[in-house]
């Protein structure tokens, strides 16, 4: 290659590495952290329960819902480097299992929830990306539908803030919300949206999924994309829920045909177990 190619070469690499420097993403006014209250079944150790911190930056046109730790673990496996960091980690908490059988030495190292939602209120439309199954990463982006609440005369304070119930069936669930107007943004936590201020509180009839907040800030955090978006296959909403369900009850007999490995057979939950499902339910 002659000096006049590789000197071009070289400003067109510097061009690209300078118009990445000055790549911008919206910014979000608010940052609310809720915890994640979820029951779900998780085969024959039966009913589990876990609560997961959640983080919404939000403006009045955009936001973002999702877990820090799960980005922080996506920001690492962008990277050789932090591929390699995570794969030792990995490591010593498999080695320290075998040793204690001690769950939640893993904690740490796996994912709690690879869910991220993405809110255009402008477009009218969200983007949700999640860990599907053995198949691997998927998304959808879907538009923005009117949930029809209906506003009580009930009050409560959380956090500081004065707030007023609202109910709304949503997705194959009821849901009760707190919502402040106080704070004038129409969104809040997972796909929840449309209240006059914002969601402080939601959980749906079972309490199966209860969302609270613990945290509220003002912030000019950029809302980010996500990390490795190539990995992720488009799909629908109930195409993805719909697989989901098929990896819970066959997850054993899916192993075997996409591993290799024999982990016994399917498990076959009660009654009672059965009644777990999902945030969204009208997949069936």
């Amino acid at each position: 290659m002659d000096r006049y190619r590789i000197t071009t070469l070289a400003l067109l690499l510097c061009t690209l590495a300078c118009a990445m420097a000055k790549r911008t993403y919206p910014k979000a006014e608010i940052k609310v952290s809720y915890n994640y209250h979820e029951k779900f079944l998780r085969g024959s150790d039966g009913i589990i329960e876990k609560d997961v911190p959640f983080l919404l930056l939000a403006n009045p046109t955009k936001s973002k819902f999702f877990s820090p730790k799960t980005e922080r673990k996506d920001s690492l496996k962008s990277t050789p480097s932090g591929r390699a960091q995570e794969d030792r980690l990995l490591h010593a908490a498999i080695m320290k299992y075998t040793e204690t059988k001690d769950r939640s030495v893993m904690d740490n190292v796996v994912y709690n929830t690879q869910l991220y939602v993405f809110k255009d209120i402008a477009d009218g439309e969200y983007t949700v990306y999640d860990y599907v199954s053995v198949v691997g990463r998927q998304y959808y982006t879907e538009p923005i539908e009117s949930i029809k609440w209906e506003i009580t005369d009930s009050t409560r304070n959380i956090l500081g803030y004065d707030c007023i119930m609202a109910t709304a069936d949503y997705h194959g669930r009821h849901w009760t919300a707190w919502f402040t107007p106080d704070i004038p943004l129409m969104d809040g936590p997972w796909k929840l949206c449309g209240l006059p201020g914002l969601i402080l509180e939601a959980s749906e009839s079972t309490r199966q999924h209860v969302f609270t907040a613990n945290g509220i800030e003002k912030t000019d955090m950029e809302m980010r994309p996500i990390y490795n978006k190539r990995e992720y296959e488009k799909t629908t909403r109930i195409k993805m829920l719909q697989q989901k369900r098929q990896t819970k009850e066959h997850s054993s007999s899916m192993m075997r045909a996409e591993l290799d490995l024999d982990v016994g057979p399917d498990y076959i939950p009660t009654e009672e177990e059965a009644k777990m499902d999902f945030i969204e339910t009208d997949y069936r």
